[in-house]
């Protein structure tokens, strides 16, 4: 299969999906939707050797780290990739106490975060090499592609054994309510698909006129918050305990956990900073992204980019194939930790059995296809603008990942720009689980505050199971 073929492929399916298209059309040229990974490596970083790994990796034989957006086509078009383009070395930044290292990875990706666009003259992905720090931080335009495409491409390109199967991003499992819904009949499964998209038209309806919408609190974004100073935190956890936990609670997953620490974290949080002695059951709304990717299967798409040997509806693996649910997170400072987790399964079950996902691709496609992506830049940002928060729930490479023969000891993930003052993305790899909370800091100071009591629930609930296994 020559080049051209392949730009055919990669343009239709990028034309098909609707986040692909909102995420060049959703930010101004000073605020751009972009993913920071950050890979910490062991060894120090030759970076002869990492622009010889990379040339040589699958990234440059797949079109979309090899495509020019030309925005006045609107289409994506082939070019050279010249690797020295894309690899943007800091010699200066280093790290002068070891107890700081993770704070100055964190100010560098907070800095870039804002105002720091990628450049339209090449291909959207660039490299910055913190050489002190022993960091490498890939940034790639969220148009290319999401977290799950992201974790696969570094699994395919730097992964140490034949990939797995990768799935699990926010909802563990996007297709449980085509499921449950099997089991009440096909009308039966009808009429529930009916109702819930008619009650979810309405939600969003509501909330792209904002005549839903939640109440200000010291979380509140507005609007310009996309372009104010960001400071960035990780909570870091293990994911031996987070399975403990899990595992205490019938049927929950990794996902209700986050959520349940968040949830009590986020009560801690407000009862701190509130006026009041207790917070009575403020309720935020959280985006949640979810991957509606039924299986996808890492060495079977770079099969497709080497040999062009898959179908066209395979590749549709890669890019954007994600959507969001909306979650209410009731902050009520009384409730034990658990009660949290279990209150977010709740919550959780019910967005898997509706079919919401689902239904807000098919929402969010129908919009971009008839009225275009920019319209659906407007009601992506009034969607934004009616919540308090977004959270994303990644899984990092299963196995050691190297580059360049230099091991990479720890993986973290920020997005940046959106209209909300608090995003938090959580990416587990080798044994890790890092939480990264970044916020607008003239909004919310003290990010430090929120990442303890986030940590401070997440201790309170491993004490309870470590008593209750004595």
């Amino acid at each position: 299969m020559g080049d051209h073929e392949l730009e055919i492929k990669y343009d239709d399916e990028a034309k098909k999906s609707p986040f692909g298209q909102v995420f060049l059309k959703l930010y101004s040229p000073n605020s751009e939707a972009v993913i920071h990974c950050a890979m910490v490596v062991r060894d120090p970083i030759d970076v002869e050797s990492l622009k010889n790994t990379i040339s040589n990796s699958m990234m440059m034989k797949h079109p979309r780290f090899c495509s020019l957006w030309v925005r006045k086509d609107n289409q994506w078009k082939r070019t050279h990739v010249n690797i020295d383009d894309h690899i943007i070395v800091h010699d200066t930044i280093e790290d002068d106490d070891n107890d700081d290292e993770e704070a100055a990875i964190n100010s560098f990706l907070a800095e870039i975060s804002v105002c720091t666009p990628l450049s339209e003259s090449k291909p959207l992905w660039e490299v910055h090499v913190l050489t002190g720090l022993k960091c490498v931080v890939l940034r790639v335009h969220h148009s290319v592609g999401d977290g799950v495409s992201l974790m696969s491409m570094l699994s395919a390109c730097f992964g140490k054994t034949t990939p797995v199967s990768e799935t699990g991003n926010g909802v563990d499992d996007a297709s449980h309510g085509k499921k449950d819904g099997e089991k009440h009949g096909v009308w039966g499964l009808v009429k529930r698909k009916w109702f819930t998209f008619l009650l979810l038209l309405f939600r969003v309806l509501g909330r792209v006129l904002w005549l839903i919408k939640d109440k200000v609190s010291v979380l509140s974004g507005g609007h310009g918050v996309e372009i104010l100073p960001r400071k960035l935190v990780t909570a870091k956890f293990l994911m031996e305990d987070f399975k403990s936990i899990k595992q205490a609670i019938p049927k929950a997953t990794i996902n209700d956990v986050l959520l349940g620490i968040i949830s009590s974290g986020f009560s801690k949080y407000l009862s701190i900073k509130s006026s009041n002695a207790v917070q009575q059951a403020f309720q935020l709304t959280a985006i949640i992204a979810v991957n509606l990717r039924k299986d996808f299967i890492i060495q079977d798409i770079s099969d497709l980019m080497i040999t062009g040997s898959r179908s066209r509806s395979e590749l549709s693996g890669w890019g954007n194939k994600t959507m969001v649910v909306f979650l209410p997170i009731n902050c009520c400072n009384g409730l034990h930790p658990l009660e949290h987790v279990r209150a977010m399964k709740a919550a959780m079950d019910k967005k898997k059995q509706s079919f919401e996902a689902h239904l807000m691709y098919r929402i969010s496609n129908f919009v971009v296809s008839c009225f275009g992506p920019k319209v659906g830049s407007w009601c992506c940002r009034r969607l934004e603008g009616s919540t308090t928060l977004v959270i994303s729930n990644i899984r990092g490479p299963s196995e050691e990942i190297v580059i360049g023969d230099n091991p990479v000891t720890n993986i973290k993930v920020n997005v940046s720009s959106t209209s909300q003052a608090i995003m938090m993305h959580m990416v587990s790899y080798a044994g890790q689980v890092n939480l990264q909370v970044i916020v607008a800091k003239d909004i919310i100071p003290d990010p430090e505050l929120l990442v303890k009591c986030f940590q401070d629930s997440f201790l309170e609930m491993k004490s309870f199971i470590d008593i209750s296994q004595v």
